[in-house]
C-alpha cells in the first residue's frame, strides 16, 4: 500500500513538472525570438544572482517544517503552529532581503548601464519581488505535499506555470516590454497567486507564532543555506572549467548531454516530491518497521532509476544522432555517464534520511562543500584529457561521493537494515549496463545492436527484480488486508 501510494503521488508530481515543461517548450521560442542574446545573458545574470538570495530567504525552513510536521513527538495542535511560524520567518526574511536589495540597487544599476545591459531599475526591483514570491509559494507547495493532496499541488504548480508562460509571451512579444516587463509580470502573477495558495493550506494558518519553534526551525534549516551555495557552485563549475580548460564547443556538447539527462532527473524529482513528506509519516505510523521500509525504498529507487538511466544511456548515440546535428554527436558519451550519475544522485533522498532524523543538518553543508571541492579537483584532472566526458565522469563520481557519505552517516547515526548483498548486485548490474552502453555507443541505428542492448537491459532488469524483497511486500500487504 505504501509503495503504491508513493508511486501514485510521484506520477502526479511528475505530471505537473511534465506539463510545465511542455508549456515552456512551446512558449520559449517565441520569447527567444523577441529578445536578443544580450538580453538573455542579462536575464540569466539577474536570475543567478537572485537565486543565491533565495537561499537566504528559504533558510532551509521548507526542510525543517517537513522534518517536524509528521514527527512522532509533534501533536495535531502543534502542526499549524509549525507551518505558521515557518511562513512568518520566510516572510520576514523576504521583506528584509527586498529592502536591502532596494537600498543597494542604485549602486548596482549604474554598473549594468555601463555594460549596456538592456534593462532598467524596474527589472532589478521586480526580480527581488519575484524571488521572494517564488520562495513563499514554494513553501506553501511543500506544505500542500505534507497534506498528501498531490492534485492541489498539481493545480497550483500548473496554474502558476501557465499564467507566467503566456503572460511572458504577451508582454515580450506583443507589448515589447523586454526584461522589465517579463520580470514585472512574473512577479505580479506570483503575488496574485499567494492568496490562492494560502487558501489551500488554510487549516495550517494560524496567528499562533511561537519563538521556541522559530528557534528550532531555524537551527535545523540554516545549514541548508551553505549546502545550497555549495551545490549551486558544484552544478555550474563544470561549464566554466570546460570553457577555460577545453573550449566553448565542449561546453555546448556537455550542455546538450546535460539537457537530455534531465529525463532521468525528471523521474528523480518526481519521486523526491512524494518521498519527503512520506518519510516522516512512515516513521510515525510504523515505529517498529519504518527502518526496514526505508531500506526497501532505497533498493527499489536505485533499481528503477538505474533502469531509466540505463535505457537512455544504451541508446544515447542513436538518440543524439536522430535529434541533433552532427556537431553534437560527442554528447552521447557524456550523456551515458550523466545518466548513471543522476541515478545515483536520486538515492540521496533516502540515504540522507538518518541525518535528517537525528537533526545533524550541519553535515549536509560540510559534505556539500567537500563534494564541491572533490568535483573541482576531478574536473581539473579529467577535463584537459577528456573534455565534456571528463566533466561528466567528475559529476558522476561526485554524486556517488554525496550519496555514499550520506549513507555512511545515516548508518552511523540512525542505521537502516540494508541488505548489502542485494544493493551491491543492483549497483553492479547498473555499472555493467553503463559500461556496455559506452562500448556499444554508436550513431547509426542497427537492429542487431539494438536487440543486444535490449537483451542486456532485460537481463539487468531481471537480476535487479530478483534482488527486491517483493515477497516481504506482499506479506505486509496481506497482513494489512487481514488475510
Amino acid at each position: 500500500m505504501i509503495f503504491r501510494k508513493l508511486a501514485k503521488d510521484s506520477a502526479i508530481y511528475g505530471g505537473a513538472d511534465f506539463f510545465s515543461r511542455v508549456i515552456a517548450f512551446f512558449t520559449f521560442p517565441l520569447i527567444a525570438a523577441a529578445l536578443s542574446p544580450l538580453a538573455f545573458g542579462a536575464l540569466e545574470l539577474v536570475a543567478t544572482t537572485t537565486a543565491l538570495l533565495g537561499l537566504v530567504i528559504n533558510c532551509g525552513l521548507n526542510n525543517a517544517v517537513q522534518r517536524f510536521y509528521w514527527d512522532k513527538d509533534t501533536t495535531v495542535m502543534q502542526r499549524p503552529v509549525i507551518v505558521s511560524t515557518g511562513m512568518a520567518l520566510q516572510i520576514a526574511l523576504g521583506v528584509l532581503i527586498i529592502a536591502v536589495g532596494a537600498l543597494i540597487s542604485p549602486i548596482i544599476y549604474p554598473q549594468a548601464q555601463k555594460a549596456n545591459l538592456p534593462f532598467s531599475w524596474i527589472a532589478l526591483i521586480a526580480a527581488l519581488f519575484l524571488m521572494a514570491a517564488n520562495q513563499w509559494n514554494q513553501f506553501i507547495l511543500d506544505v500542500v505535499r505534507l497534506h498528501f493532496t498531490p492534485w492541489k499541488f498539481f493545480i497550483l504548480e500548473l496554474l502558476s506555470k501557465v499564467l507566467i508562460a503566456f503572460a511572458g509571451v504577451a508582454v515580450v512579444v506583443y507589448f515589447k516590454w523586454g526584461i522589465d516587463g517579463l520580470l514585472g509580470i512574473q512577479a505580479l502573477i506570483m503575488f496574485a497567486l499567494l492568496p490562492v495558495a494560502l487558501f489551500m493550506i488554510r487549516k495550517d494558518i494560524t496567528s499562533a507564532i511561537e519563538v521556541n519553534w522559530a528557534r528550532e526551525l531555524t537551527k535545523f534549516g540554516y545549514p541548508f543555506i551553505f549546502a545550497g551555495m555549495a551545490f549551486w557552485l558544484f552544478s555550474s563549475m563544470d561549464r566554466w572549467m570546460l570553457a577555460l580548460m577545453s573550449s566553448v564547443e565542449e561546453v555546448g556538447i556537455y550542455s546538450v548531454a546535460s539537457k537530455f539527462s534531465t529525463i532521468v532527473l525528471f523521474a528523480s524529482m518526481a519521486f523526491g516530491q512524494a518521498w519527503s513528506p512520506f518519510a516522516m509519516k512512515i516513521r510515525t505510523d510504523n515505529p517498529d518497521s519504518y527502518r526496514e521500509i526505508f531500506a526497501h525504498v532505497l533498493l527499489l529507487l536505485l533499481f528503477i532509476m538505474l533502469l531509466i538511466g540505463g535505457i537512455l544511456g544504451l541508446f544515447s548515440g542513436e538518440l543524439i544522432a536522430f535529434l541533433m546535428p552532427e556537431e553534437y554527436r560527442g554528447s552521447a558519451l557524456p550523456l551515458i555517464v550523466l545518466c548513471f550519475g543522476i541515478a545515483l544522485q536520486a538515492t540521496q533522498q533516502v540515504t540522507a534520511t538518518g541525518i535528517s532524523l537525528e537533526k545533524k543538518t550541519f553535515l549536509f553543508a560540510r559534505l556539500a562543500w567537500l563534494t564541491a571541492g572533490v568535483n573541482f579537483v576531478l574536473n581539473w584532472v579529467l577535463i584537459p584529457a577528456y573534455g565534456a566526458t571528463g566533466a561528466a565522469v567528475a559529476t558522476a563520481i561526485a554524486y556517488l561521493l554525496v550519496t555514499g557519505s550520506y549513507l555512511y552517516y545515516t548508518q552511523k547515526l540512525h542505521p537502516l537494515p540494508i541488505p548489502w548483498k542485494n544493493l551491491s548486485v543492483i549497483l553492479c548490474s547498473g555499472i555493467m549496463m553503463t559500461l556496455i552502453a559506452v562500448l556499444w555507443n554508436q550513431h547509426t541505428f542497427s537492429w542487431r545492436i539494438a536487440g543486444l542492448k535490449l537483451f542486456v537491459f532485460a537481463g539487468v532488469a531481471g537480476i535487479g527484480w530478483l534482488m527486491l524483497p517483493v515477497k516481504k511486500w506482499e506479506n505486509v500487504q496481506l497482513l494489512r488486508q487481514g488475510r
